[in-house]
């Protein structure tokens, strides 16, 4: 079944075909609308922000405990994003400025599969999902900018940051083809490389991308973002005003379901930490960066004299 059709057509649609399969939801919104639940802390956004004219998107939203089932289907080209189904999370220290995050604790577990039945629990069919063409990723999205007001609001902040935990087909992230060095850093078992490049609005896109497909997640991920301001790519003074967790969806020939369960984050505000050389990130060769200057008020790796023309000429002025 596809939710096709009038509106409210659309979402009678989606209910049924989502429900019947994993029993009852709180509520099921498509397209552009949104759902917050009842503790107000959590806000559900199926953002068909780039739709096709034969495709749709749904999100079915569980309040306790925490959960959604988006089902999706864009069947046009695979290099474009049409929908980004995800849940906001939010803390009171939103916007915070990046120099001033001590920690950020991530959590998600997900799970995706062909057809509008959720898959089983942090599972991955890929093979069905190669059958029906899927381009996808799976990623927590910031937004930020040195304006507060600008840092909550996605198609006017300057800067976005993904973690990326896994991708299908053809999904790449902004710089993938660039010959440039490239850097990576380990959270726990997973390992990140950073890619980065301008999107068509002109935001700066800095995407670190898990080696594989991370089914659960759980890890501090403020290293991720210190190196980023630390290193003079994004002005440490830059407001983080939107975490979201979910998909972005590509393309796929016929219905596709990805599940999300177990997302939090835990924000701790304060100076950020100078993170101890075992943490700073490495080339792709394993070779440990050089250490900070502790006597500096921030860090300068050396190798930033060699890279500084390459980074600075793909990513533009660096921010202050």
């Amino acid at each position: 079944m596809q939710c096709l059709g009038h509106a409210i057509v659309l979402v009678l649609l989606c209910i049924k075909q989502t429900s019947a399969s994993s029993g009852s939801y709180d509520a099921t919104v498509c397209n552009q609308k949104t759902y917050t639940s009842r503790s107000g802390e959590l806000i559900y956004v199926p953002n068909a922000w780039n739709p096709d004219g034969q495709g749709f998107q749904c999100m079915s939203v569980r309040d306790s405990p925490p959960a959604f089932d988006a089902t999706w289907k864009w069947p046009s080209a695979a290099d474009t994003v049409h929908s980004y189904p995800h849940v906001k999370l939010t803390a009171p220290a939103l916007p915070v400025t990046l120099s001033n995050i001590s920690a950020m604790h991530l959590t998600g577990k997900w799970s995706m599969g062909a057809g509008s039945t959720p898959a089983p629990r942090l599972s991955v069919d890929t093979s069905a999902l190669a059958d029906l063409d899927v381009t996808a990723n799976v990623a927590f999205d910031m937004f930020a900018d040195r304006n507060a007001d600008k840092s909550v609001k996605e198609t006017m902040a300057e800067t976005e940051i993904m973690i990326w935990l896994g991708r299908f087909g053809h999904a790449q992230p902004l710089g993938w083809n660039e010959n440039r060095p490239r850097i990576s850093l380990t959270l726990g078992n997973v390992d990140f490389t950073l890619y980065y490049g301008k999107n068509q609005r002109g935001t700066n896109v800095f995407s670190w991308v898990a080696e594989g497909n991370a089914l659960s997640f759980s890890a501090e991920v403020s290293p991720l973002l210190q190196y980023l301001w630390r290193a003079g790519l994004v002005s440490a003074g830059s407001f983080v005003g939107v975490v979201a967790f979910g998909s972005e969806a590509f393309r796929s020939v016929e219905n596709v379901t990805f599940s999300a369960t177990d997302f939090d984050m835990v924000l701790d505000t304060g100076a950020a930490p100078t993170l101890p050389p075992e943490e700073l990130p490495k080339s792709k060769s394993g070779a440990a960066r050089a250490a900070p200057d502790t006597r500096a008020a921030s860090w300068s790796w050396t190798w930033l004299v060699v890279l500084n023309m390459s980074i600075i000429g793909s990513v533009g002025a660096v921010l202050l």
